[in-house]
C-alpha cells in the first residue's frame, strides 16, 4: 500500500473509532430498523384483523422508473479491454392486483448492459398472496426475501445477493437477488414463524471474473476478463431444496429470532474431486436480538454455518465451518444526521487442519477476521439531498472499503445519484483488497413515473 493511502486508511479507522463516542444521541427510527417496525406493523395488523378485510377486486397503476447508469474504474484493470464497470440504461415497471382474499405482486427489469454487451431481463416479483387457517399467510412464487438485523453484513440471511451489485454502483435494491420460493408466515401468541422453502437451490451472483477480478490461491494472482467459473450445482432433487426457518417475537421494544437454514454455500468457493468449484452443502444455526438502547438502536447477531461434508476442516476441497458475530449501534447525532457502527468478527473452526492440509497455506485467511463498518447519513433540503457514507475496515486484513455515495431528488419524477467505490489494502488476497483494480466512481440518472 502506498504511504498516502495508508495515511488515508489510518485517517478513516480514526473517523470510525474517534465516533464511537457518541455526542447526542436521540430517539431514531434509522434505515436499519425498517424490517423490525415492518415486522411490528405486520403484527399490529394481525391484531386488528386487517387480513380479514375482503376489498373488492382492483389492479393498482403502472410504476416504475427509467434509469441510465455509468461507472468507470479509477484505475485501470489490464485484464479488461473496457474499464466501465457500469454502462446501463435499465427500465424497471411494477404492478399489484388485488383480489377478494388475495393479491399478486408484480416487478420486473429490462437493461441493456454495455459492460458485457448483452440484454437482460428479470422478474424480481411475480407472486401470489393469500391468508388461510386465521393465523397465516401465503406468499408463493417469484420474491426478494431479507431478515437479520446486520446493515450490508450478512449473518443469519443466507438467500441470493448479487455481489457484483455490492462494488458496481448499481442501486442498493439489486443487492438481493430475487428467488422462487414459498415463503409461510404463522402468528401465534407467543412466537412468530417464518418458514421459506426454495425448491429449486438459488446461488448468489458471485465474482466470476466477467465484470470484476478475483484472487485465485491456486494461480497466486488475480484472475479476470470474461467468467472463468463454471461451476457445478447441486441436482434437481427434492432434498437440494433450501429450506430457511426464522421464529421471531418482540418482546417490549425487543425483537428477538432465532434462525435455522438447510441447504448450501451461496457461492462456489469449494471444489469437487475433479477440481471443478462447487456448492457444498451447508447448515446454519443462530439467533439475534435488537432494541433500543440510550436513545438508539443496537443490534447482536450470531450465526453457525456447518460444512456438513467436511466437519473435521481436514478436507482442503471443502470450506470449513464459520462462527460469526456481530454488535451494532445506531442513533440520530443531530437532527438529520444518523451515525451507525457495527463490529464484526468471523472465526474459522479447525483452522490449523485447513492450513495443513490446504493446496496454498500461505493464501489461506486468517482463523480470526475482524471488521469495523461506520455509515453516516445526512439529509438537507426538505430531504432532497442525502449523504450517505459507508465504510468497512479489517483490523485483521487491514483493507478497507468505502462506498460513499450523493443522490439528489429533484422532484417527483427526477434523481441523480454520484457515488464512489474506494478499496485497497496491503496483500493482494484479502477479502477487499483482491478488488482494489475494481474501484470505481459512478453516477445514475432515474426518471420516475
Amino acid at each position: 500500500m502506498q504511504p498516502a493511502v495508508k495515511s488515508f486508511s489510518s485517517l478513516v479507522l480514526l473517523l470510525i473509532v474517534g465516533l464511537l463516542s457518541p455526542l447526542m444521541p436521540q430517539t431514531v427510527l434509522a434505515a436499519e430498523t425498517k424490517v423490525i417496525a415492518k415486522e411490528q406493523q405486520d403484527e399490529d395488523l394481525w391484531e386488528e384483523d386487517l387480513w380479514q378485510d375482503e376489498s373488492a377486486n382492483e389492479a393498482s397503476a403502472w410504476t416504475g422508473f427509467i434509469e441510465y447508469g455509468y461507472g468507470d474504474r479509477l484505475s485501470s484493470d489490464p485484464l479488461f479491454s473496457k474499464q466501465q464497470t457500469l454502462n446501463e440504461a435499465r427500465v424497471h415497471l411494477q404492478k399489484d392486483w388485488s383480489f377478494n382474499t388475495s393479491f399478486v405482486d408484480f416487478a420486473g427489469d429490462l437493461w441493456y448492459d454495455h459492460v458485457l454487451n448483452e440484454m437482460d431481463a428479470d422478474i424480481r416479483e411475480l407472486n401470489l398472496n393469500f391468508s388461510a387457517f386465521g393465523n397465516t399467510d401465503f406468499k408463493m412464487g417469484r420474491q426478494i426475501i431479507t431478515w437479520g438485523t446486520g446493515d450490508l453484513l450478512f449473518l443469519n440471511d443466507l438467500f441470493a445477493k448479487d455481489w457484483n451489485a455490492y462494488f458496481n454502483g448499481r442501486d442498493d435494491a439489486y443487492l438481493k437477488k430475487p428467488t422462487n420460493a414459498v415463503r409461510v408466515s404463522s402468528h401465534f401468541d407467543t412466537l412468530n414463524l417464518d418458514l421459506v422453502w426454495t425448491p429449486k437451490f438459488t446461488p448468489d451472483d458471485y465474482i466470476d471474473g466477467e465484470r470484476f477480478a478475483f484472487f485465485s490461491p491456486l494461480a497466486g494472482e488475480n484472475l479476470g476478463g470474461a467468467d472463468l467459473i463454471n461451476p457445478s450445482r447441486p441436482k434437481k432433487e427434492f432434498s437440494n431444496g433450501e429450506f430457511s426457518l426464522r421464529l421471531h417475537k418482540n418482546y417490549q421494544g425487543y425483537e428477538i429470532a432465532l434462525y435455522g437454514y438447510k441447504g448450501f454455500a451461496k457461492q462456489p468457493l469449494g471444489l469437487s474431486e475433479n477440481f471443478r468449484p462447487t456448492f457444498h452443502e451447508r447448515n446454519a444455526y443462530g439467533a439475534s436480538l435488537r432494541g433500543n438502547l440510550a436513545g438508539g438502536v443496537f443490534n447482536l447477531e450470531w450465526v453457525r454455518e456447518n460444512a456438513t461434508e467436511d466437519q473435521a476442516g481436514t478436507d482442503p476441497l471443502v470450506t470449513n465451518s464459520l462462527s460469526k458475530w456481530l454488535v451494532g449501534f445506531e442513533s440520530e447525532w443531530l437532527s438529520k444526521l444518523t451515525v451507525s457502527f457495527q463490529y464484526y468478527v468471523e472465526k474459522m473452526h479447525h483452522h490449523s487442519e485447513l492450513v495443513s492440509n490446504s493446496f496454498s497455506p500461505e493464501f489461506e485467511p486468517s482463523e480470526y477476521r475482524e471488521w469495523l463498518t461506520n455509515r453516516i447519513v445526512y439529509s438537507a433540503m426538505q430531504d432532497k439531498l442525502r449523504i450517505n457514507l459507508f465504510s468497512f475496515y479489517s483490523l485483521t486484513d487491514e483493507d478497507y472499503f468505502l462506498r460513499w455515495n450523493i443522490s439528489y431528488r429533484q422532484n417527483d419524477q427526477w434523481s441523480y445519484t454520484f457515488g464512489v467505490n474506494q478499496i485497497d489494502g496491503d496483500k493482494a488476497d484479502t477479502f477487499f483488497a483482491q478488488f482494489e483494480k475494481a474501484s470505481n466512481a459512478y453516477f445514475r440518472v432515474r426518471y420516475s413515473f
